[in-house]
């Protein structure tokens, strides 16, 4: 009996101290949140709450997290925020709810931990203002895409859609002149950030674009948002010829007949003249007289310096070829195409000193004798000068290759 009294003293501290813990943590600020069970179509509103309650009163309202995350848009309703009250255990607790509208941007499944509530209350035992960071239940909101509006691309989900076009300036154009082309897409149901870029990229070398950016516009009417997407276009004309605008076909998920729709817009054609000439500007002409005078001198002044070496490069090739073989052939060639006797004998003799074996003279050497000797003899010997047996055997002369002279060793060794 001692040792239970003994145990009972010992325990009594730690009782009394989880009991104050126990009713401690049940006078906590409480913080819940509640969200669609069901999926939300893309670009429609899904209501989030978060409720904030304490046993007291709250000195200053509560800090709410966003809810801020890619691909999730987030608005707050007018009057976001209101008091509330409900029962807690029996006694009545105070708090505020804070209402969001998100529109998912995409599909997928969005989670919202972890986030905390900053909460501000009075201290059930002192009513001295207390500051706690609850953190916000677990919630998770699903997002997906009708079946029947899964092709569409880029994704638009709305209840109405519809694109109108003003064109500002002449489709007949100079180089130079401008024309404004400006898109509106308005739509209905859903937030106009899912409107897509409204005007293709230009890749057109007639027209020079100047694009703008692209202006939004969003309303609220109880939650459904609607707006409108204004894309403009300068273009200036470059060149002369025939060109377009493109046509602009988008297409976009009804969510109130569940089909696919498209809006489109005609192209716009354009007829653009060529350039006119227009005269030099003198400061023009001053700076192509000046590129022209520096041209001058700069080639005055390579020729005058090259000039020397080109006459000699010129010089040595001509020698170096009056002294060689092909030029000894050549001679030869036209010797006999022009039946000179003499002219051939020379460019003979001028073959052997350079190269060519006097073997593979001998028939074009006889054949000479027999023109000269039917030149020379008395008339009554007088035969035929045979010059095509003549330029035959060259023929033959030339598909043979001349001996290489031997250099002669140096006379003062």
């Amino acid at each position: 009996m001692r040792y239970l009294s003994l145990l009972i003293f010992i325990m009594l501290p730690v009782w009394s101290w989880a009991q104050d813990a126990q009713v401690e943590n049940s006078m906590a600020p409480q913080v819940t949140i509640e969200a669609p069970e069901d999926d939300t179509t893309v670009g429609q509103a899904a209501i989030v709450r978060i409720k904030v309650l304490v046993p007291t009163f709250m000195p200053s309202p509560p800090v709410f997290p966003s809810l801020e995350q890619e691909n999730l848009l987030v608005r707050l309703p007018e009057r976001a925020s209101g008091p509330i009250s409900e029962s807690v255990n029996g006694e009545t607790w105070s708090g505020v709810q804070r209402s969001y509208r998100l529109y998912p941007l995409a599909s997928g499944v969005f989670d919202f931990g972890p986030q905390e509530v900053l909460v501000t209350y009075a201290d059930p035992k002192t009513n001295e203002p207390k500051q706690v960071s609850v953190p916000l239940p677990a919630t998770t909101l699903t997002a997906t895409v009708p079946d029947a509006a899964r092709g569409v691309d880029p994704l638009i989900i709305a209840n109405g859609f519809e694109l109108t076009q003003e064109i500002e300036g002449e489709t007949d154009m100079n180089a130079g002149d401008a024309i404004t082309r400006r898109l509106t897409a308005k739509i209905t149901g859903t937030s106009p950030i899912m409107i897509p870029a409204l005007l293709p990229e230009a890749s057109d070398l007639l027209l020079q674009p100047y694009p703008k950016e692209p202006r939004f516009t969003e309303t609220e009417d109880r939650g459904i948002l609607s707006g409108q997407r204004v894309d403009e276009t300068v273009y200036v004309a470059r060149e002369g010829g025939q060109t377009q605008l493109p046509a602009i076909s988008i297409n976009w998920f009804n969510l109130k007949s569940g089909e696919i729709e498209t809006a489109e817009l005609d192209a716009v054609q354009l007829t653009l003249a060529a350039p006119k000439w227009k005269p030099p500007t003198p400061e023009t002409l001053i700076y192509a007289v000046f590129l022209l005078g520096a041209f001058s001198v700069l080639s005055w002044g390579a020729v005058h310096l090259t000039r020397p070496r080109y006459r000699a490069w010129r010089n040595d090739r001509r020698t170096r070829y009056l002294t060689s073989y092909e030029f000894a052939l050549n001679q030869l060639h036209e010797s006999l195409k022009n039946h000179d006797l003499s002219g051939s004998y020379t460019a003979l003799e001028m073959c052997k000193t350079r190269g060519q074996k006097p073997k593979d003279l001998v028939d074009l050497e006889a054949t000479l004798t027999q023109i000269g000797a039917s030149r020379y003899a008395p008339d009554s010997q007088k035969t035929h000068a045979d010059w095509t047996k003549a330029l035959l055997a060259f023929k033959a002369i030339k598909t043979r290759r001349p001996r290489t002279l031997a250099v002669l060793p140096p006379l003062n060794p």
